[in-house]
């Protein structure tokens, strides 16, 4: 036979059958609680990013600090001629641990008095005056707390 002499096939074959309500509902609950499952995996995995994310700045900020090396203390009177100005790489490391552990304690409270304490170890460092006994207290702070991990 050729394409000529093909009959036509019938209408009733062509017509789509109905989907049934009971399937559309089943896939409807199937897509959703795929949604709903992705959802929650998503917002789990975004919160435990967060907490460990603390941890590890607050790692850093740990590292970073006594990476900088000695802190002068001239709390004891010492002249004029007995003191010793940090390097500024030392500095900069004192500002890098103090940024770091305002990141952890964005995230995680807890870490909000290794903060504040290497707030003000930065102020001191940074205005190069050693003889603030609060901020000697603070390095103090800073190593216990960093101590305890």
């Amino acid at each position: 036979m050729s394409t000529v002499d093909t009959p036509p096939l019938p209408d009733g074959d062509r017509r789509e059958r109905p989907v049934p309500a009971a399937r559309r509902r089943l896939v409807l609950a199937v897509v959703a609680g795929f949604v709903l499952g992705a959802c929650v995996i998503g917002l789990l995995w975004t919160l435990a990013g967060q907490r460990g994310g603390a941890d590890e700045d607050a790692a850093a900020a740990c590292s970073a600090f006594y990476r900088a090396g000695r802190i002068p203390d001239t709390t004891g009177g010492a002249g004029a001629a007995q003191f010793t100005r940090m390097a500024d790489d030392s500095i900069d490391r004192i500002a890098a641990a103090f940024s770091l552990a305002k990141a952890a304690s964005a995230f995680n409270s807890t870490y909000q008095p290794l903060t504040q304490s290497l707030g003000n170890v930065n102020l001191m460092v940074a205005s190069g005056r050693f003889d603030d006994r609060g901020a000697q207290a603070d390095v103090i702070r800073v190593q216990e707390l960093c101590a305890r991990g």
